[in-house]
This record gives structure tokens, sequence and C-alpha cells, in this order.
């Protein structure tokens, strides 16, 4: 990724992460999300924005209480961010630490 890129998923992951904070989202769905990354397209159009939840928590409905909500943060994202076009966001569930953890174990195996 080019140093626009990454300057540009750093801002669109703390102005989306700041919309949780304060008690903001209505939704009970998303009481519990946390953002841990977002990744942009080389046109900067797509933000792929990936979260986790707590444990026991209920993916699917968390993943279509925040594409629900793509409305809320995109209008967020267009008060802050000075760009032409404010990216589209797609949700996705974070699995890199349980993948993390299952190559752990395995290489404790071996």
């Amino acid at each position: 990724m080019s140093i626009r890129q990454d300057r540009m998923a750093d801002e669109i992951r703390d102005i989306v992460a700041s919309c949780f904070a304060g008690g903001r989202m209505q939704d009970p769905r998303l009481q519990n999300v946390t953002i841990t990354a977002v990744k942009i397209s080389s046109d900067l159009q797509i933000a792929s924005v990936y979260f986790r939840t707590m444990p026991g928590e209920d993916i699917k409905s968390t993943q279509s209480g925040l594409d629900r909500a793509a409305g809320f943060f995109r209008a967020r994202l267009a008060e802050t961010l000075d760009v032409r076009r404010v990216p589209v966001l797609r949700f996705f569930f974070d699995e890199s630490i349980e993948r993390g953890s299952r190559i752990e174990d395995l290489l404790t195996k071996l």
C-alpha cells in the first residue's frame, strides 16, 4: 500500500472507531464492537473495515448491524475527511487472532 492509502486507512479506522465511543451507537448489536484495521483499495473507493466482538457475540448479527450503519459511518467520514468521494465501507470479521493461535498450536505440536 502507498503512503496515501496507509494514511487514509488510519484516518478511517480512527473516525469509525470514535463512533463507538460515548454510547453513540443505539443498535444493541454494536455495543461490543472493536475496529481492528482498515484496508483501502488503490483507487481509494472501497474501504474494508475489520472488526472484533466480545467472545460469545453473534458475528453475523453484528456484521448486519454494521452494514446497516454504514451510511452513518460514511456521513461521519464525509464530515471529517477532505476527499472528493467517501469510500464505500465493507465490514469483515477479523480472524487474525484465531489464525495466529492455530499456527502457534501447530508449531508447539512440532
